[in-house]
Parts: C-alpha cells; structure tokens; sequence
C-alpha cells in the first residue's frame, strides 16, 4: 500500500460560535483511520465565529469522497461544511 494520494480541502463551520476549530479536528480525527488531516487553519468569520480549513489526505479510491464527509458528519461539532477542492498528490521526485 503506497502513500494517501488524494487531498480535499474543506471548510468547516461550528454547530456553535463557543465550538473552536480545535475541538472541531479533534471531534473529526479518529473517526476513520484512513483519513488523515495534513494541516489546517481558522478562518474568522464574524462575531466570534471562527471556520476550520481543513485538508484531509486519504486513498485516491472508490468511495473517498464519501468516508471525508461522513467522518465530517458524524462530529456533533460541525454545523456545515463545504467541499473546496480536491487533487491527486504526486508521489513522483525527479532526481537529478
């Protein structure tokens, strides 16, 4: 099994203005194994309201799409959530 080969960019919005992003990516992280978050940061919003951005990395495969919004879903935290982008990752290092 080669490395996780396909990242989405997500932006996630709490249930709550007192839920922070931590808390959000902690509720999120665990729920599937194969989904592993590569970094993230916080985007305010208005009013205490802070976004997570979030990019998620997992198998380019059948159904991947799926296993990042469900484990997104099943966190209490999240109010919504939008899909941003995906991309396949090159694994591919040109040496000289």
């Amino acid at each position: 099994m080669g490395l996780p080969n396909l990242l989405v960019r997500v932006k996630i919005m709490p249930k709550e203005a007192e839920i922070k992003p931590p808390q959000i990516l902690g509720s999120i992280q665990g729920k599937n194994r194969q989904i592993v978050v590569r970094s993230s940061k916080e985007e305010p919003i208005a009013f205490g309201l802070v976004a997570l951005i979030a990019d998620f990395v997992t198998d380019d495969k059948a159904g991947a799409m799926e296993e990042i919004e469900n484990a997104i879903r099943s966190s209490d935290l999240v109010g919504e959530f939008e899909v941003l982008g995906a991309s396949r990752i090159s694994a591919d290092v040109k040496k000289k």
